[in-house]
């Protein structure tokens, strides 16, 4: 059945609306339903027994049954013998629904309120409880009276205070029709009338009040004449300030914006009437294309403001200084032809917000310093519109119905755009790779693309490639000048200028930093100051758009910011300094980096003589999950800084690094990444070691290498540098280093197929291992050694290790080497026709890999684990399994040959099972 809906008015004429039909009332049950509605929904019948004079209740007890038979719906609520409850839904009263909206309103700011305030007082559609005799709720009225003029005059205050006294005096012109009686909003509509000019309105006003005849406690006529008097003097000395000039100060187009469509179509909203927008502010780094963005917009819409439009640069950030508002505003009236020198005290800004608030004008206040100093000269009436545009972060709107815009950077197809059209498409077309190039380094800066397209203008005969070789970086656009200035590097400069210390040395730190993001708790860590002057400071930048926040505490810097923070680094910091910053950062991420390591139960112990501040915000993953998570967080850094030049002379960190990031590499999969930072590792020196850490230290470069050479089918190199870490561990008398370099020479060479041999590494291991009584290691070899049993034909012998196995995994052994037992057991029982079995271990393969992150090893054992199931006969599991297969497959970061075989294989077996 559907629901009925029940609409009771009382804020207006009295009606009972059901599924929008009007139930007829009588006169008494209308009241009924007001009185307990005023009351929040009960009444007691007593009360209202002594109210009508009925001697008997239950002539009023009968009510909710004559409702009900008139409306069909439940309004009262059964068997109450002492009170009548009303049994509708709290949106169901157009009272209380206006009550909510006010509760709704408390706490919040004057621009948030406003719309909200404005909503609650839609509920009035005309005076309260019309249609009932007053005599029966005259209490009623009055409260309700009172709560309607204390909302219209708190709506009238707020919307003079945000919008302008046009706005303000339609509010109040509205609570006067629907309280014609209230001598208090009368008074502020006629003052209202007199700030707008309107001395007519007061005069009619007071000629309709005159004939009316006069009420107890009313204000005399006297009185109300006499305040008409002043107040039409009022009104027309403000009228004078209603301009008779059209001004016209929008400056022409400088260039064509491109790839703005979306910001147009929000600036669009401000000549939308529907859309409750009255100001915009646009804010963001300067170099952004703020003000090309207002003008261009300014001048397509221009038609619909015809008494004028006004424009002022405030130079929020210019080095003279910014013009004050005073100033502005005094600009503003001359061009509107008001006589601000007969106007003293608050009254100039009063006789300008009539002016533009009264009129169909556009304001563009351009580079104000902040959103808060340019009040007075906003235009926010009913067709007026104010675009601002600041460099400084806008954290709330200016005004009710205002809009924010943070400009970002355009698209490198916007970008390409330009260029194409500074030097024309064919130039552009010639030299695609070097344009696209050329356009990335300038990050989506209207600014530094134009430059750059500039540049190239200059000299047409200069091919694009050779542009690109002198501006293809941040650093080299910041510093530009085919105008002869660096404007982009002078636009930052301002932006820059006020900083304080604290915010320019953590800008500084944050360029040094070389990472896409930096973490906040590792700010005061480098900066060396206090975390409540950081957080001053963090604050401070992003108010200049300066920082950008993202995820996590962290932030990031525009690449022209972190260029243009370099250069004042290098020039204001101490060379010792920035190298200190530097050394911190290192011994942090190495610190770090070894605890993640070792949660990732990597069993790899890195030298311990290079150790952190003791300040450092070091993490304390407790579980792999949590490793694998600052690994993956600061992955980014690590990989730049172990490819920025500015940290080359650090080779202490340069080797270390790579190999506390290696398990992290080999299980998740960026393996060309890890074998070029291993190899550059192989080949640094480490001498600040001893001779024989030194040689353990390359004997286990040599190892890692080798092996994420293998897993990159790289099998020649591999054999290589495993042999060389083998000799190296032997040399030194290394047996633990050895038996790693044989195990892991033992799964190159089962790659390889090679079987005997493999078998035979892998026992050379076992026995170093066992000998060692290091059953994790002598647990890494069993795989190897139960498949090369399997391979040379002697599946009894790998079977008969299996118990064996399973046990030194499971008390010694991380998932990442008890999933690969698993794979070698499940590939063991499938030759030999034992499907539960394969089954059961293809299942605990994949359990073992997906606890230890590893997902290109999950993937190869769901492959696995579904031959298993299709061996078993168990076409829904096997189903299913291909099908996670194909979704994980796709989400690998890399896919090497073996894998994109298998999902060959894979959309072969889906398509066979019509799948």
């Amino acid at each position: 059945m559907d629901e009925v809906c029940v609409d009771l008015c009382v804020l207006g004429a009295v009606r009972l609306l059901v599924n929008g039909e009007a139930v007829h009332l009588e006169p008494r049950q209308g009241t009924v339903l007001a009185i307990a509605a005023v009351a929040g929904g009960k009444v007691g019948f007593g009360e209202l027994t002594d109210r009508f004079g009925v001697k008997d209740p239950a002539t009023l007890r009968s009510y909710g049954a004559k409702l009900r038979a008139r409306s069909g719906v439940e309004l009262v609520k059964k068997n109450k013998r002492t009170v009548l409850q009303l049994a509708i839904a709290q949106d169901s009263v157009d009272l209380w629904r206006f009550r909510t909206g006010l509760a709704g309103c408390a706490g919040l700011t004057a621009a948030r309120k406003l719309p909200l305030l404005r909503k609650a007082l839609e509920c009035w559609q005309g005076p309260p409880l019309a249609g009932l005799d007053p005599r029966w709720v005259s209490d009623e009225l009055a409260q309700l009276r009172a709560e309607g003029r204390q909302a219209f005059l708190e709506l009238i205050k707020l919307a003079a205070e945000q919008e302008g006294p046009e706005a303000a005096a339609g509010h109040a012109q509205r609570a006067g029709e629907l309280l014609p009686d209230d001598d208090e909003i009368r008074a502020v509509l006629w003052h209202l009338w007199a700030e707008c000019g309107r001395a007519s309105a007061i005069a009619d006003d007071l000629r309709r009040r005159e004939e009316l005849p006069p009420e107890l406690g009313a204000p005399s006529l006297v009185h109300l004449r006499k305040e008409a008097r002043a107040l039409v003097a009022e009104a027309r000395r403000m009228s004078a300030a209603i301009p008779e000039q059209v001004p016209r100060s929008l400056p022409p187009v400088r260039s064509t914006v491109h790839g703005r469509e979306a910001e147009l179509a929000l600036l669009d909203t401000l000549t939308d009437p529907g859309s409750g927008v009255r100001v915009v502010t646009v804010h963001g780094l300067g170099g952004l294309g703020k003000t090309e963005l207002v003008v261009e917009w300014a001048h397509r819409a221009a038609a619909r403001f015809p008494d004028g439009v006004l424009f002022a640069d405030l130079g929020g950030f210019s080095p003279s200084g910014s013009v004050r508002p005073e100033v502005a505003l005094a600009n503003f009236a001359r061009q509107l032809g008001i006589p601000l020198a007969d106007q003293a005290g608050d009254a100039g800004p009063a006789a300008y917000r009539t002016a533009v608030n009264s009129r169909a004008v556009l304001v563009i206040v351009d580079n104000a310093p902040d959103v808060r100093q340019v009040a007075d000269l906003l235009a926010a009436g009913e067709r007026s519109r104010t675009v601002v545009t600041t460099r400084a972060a806008a954290t709330s709107p200016a005004v009710a119905g205002a809009r924010m815009l943070n400009l970002q950077p355009i698209t490198g197809e916007a970008s390409l755009t330009v260029l194409r059209e500074a030097i024309g498409a064919e130039r552009t077309a010639l030299e695609p790779f070097a344009a696209v190039r050329l356009m990335a380094a300038c990050g989506g800066f209207p600014l530094a693309v134009r430059l750059v397209a500039a540049q190239a203008r200059l000299n047409p005969t200069v091919e694009l490639a050779d542009l690109l070789t002198r501006l293809g970086t941040a650093a080299a656009v910041l510093g530009a000048k085919p105008e002869g200035e660096p404007a982009l590097h002078n636009s930052l400069a301002l932006s820059y200028a006020p900083l304080s210390a604290e915010a320019a040395l953590v800008l500084q730190v944050a360029a040094l930093h070389p990472g896409p993001e930096i973490a906040l708790e590792v700010i005061p860590f480098l900066t060396r100051l206090p975390v409540s002057s950081v957080r001053d400071a963090v604050d401070e930048l992003l108010r200049g758009n300066l920082l950008i926040p993202v995820a996590g505490r962290r932030f990031r810097l525009h690449d022209l910011v972190r260029a243009f923070a370099r250069e004042r680094a290098d020039e204001e910091l101490p060379v010792e300094e920035v190298h200190a910053v530097r050394e911190l950062l290192l011994g942090w991420l190495l610190a770090a980096a070894r605890l993640s390591d070792r949660a990732l139960r990597s069993g790899r112990e890195l030298p311990d003589d290079l150790v952190a501040a003791d300040d450092a915000p070091l993490p304390a993953p407790a579980k792999e999950d949590d490793g694998r998570q600052w690994f993956e967080t600061e992955h980014d850094t690590l990989l730049a800084v172990l490819d920025s030049p500015d940290f080359k002379s650090f080779t202490e960190y340069r080797w270390r690094l790579p190999l506390a990031l290696c398990c992290y590499h080999t299980r998740n999969g960026p393996w060309p990444t890890a074998e070029l930072l291993l190899a550059s590792a192989a080949e640094i020196a480490k001498d600040e070691l001893d001779v024989p850490v030194r040689t353990r230290y390359q004997a286990v470069c040599h190892r890692l290498l080798g092996n994420i050479q293998r897993k990159l089918r790289k099998f020649g190199a591999a054999e290589r540098n495993l042999a060389t870490s083998i000799t190296l561990a032997e040399d030194v008398g290394d047996p633990l280093e050895t038996a790693n370099g044989h195990q892991q020479m033992g799964v190159l060479l089962e790659d390889r197929e090679q079987w005997a041999a493999a078998r035979h590494h892998a026992t050379v291991a076992g026995g170093l291992y066992e000998g060692l009584a290091d059953d994790r290691g002598v647990a890494a070899t069993l795989p190897t050694e139960i498949h090369c049993h399997l391979e040379l034909g002697e599946p009894e012998r790998a079977l008969e290790r299996e118990p064996f196995a399973i046990e030194v995994m499971t008390r010694a052994s991380t998932p990442y080497n008890r999933g690969a037992l698993h794979r070698v057991l499940l590939d063991c029982h499938l030759r030999l026709g034992n499907p539960a079995e394969a089954i059961a271990h293809g299942e605990a393969a994949r359990a073992c890999y997906l606890e230890s992150g590893a997902p290109t090893n999950e993937v190869r054992a769901l492959a696995a684990l579904a031959r298993a199931y299709e061996a078993g006969g168990r076409s829904e599991d096997e189903l299913r399994v291909l099908r996670d297969f194909v979704a994980r497959y796709h989400r690998l970061r890399q896919r090497e040959p073996e894998d994109q075989q298998l999902h060959t294989a894979v959309k072969r077996r889906l398509a066979a099972l019509g799948a």
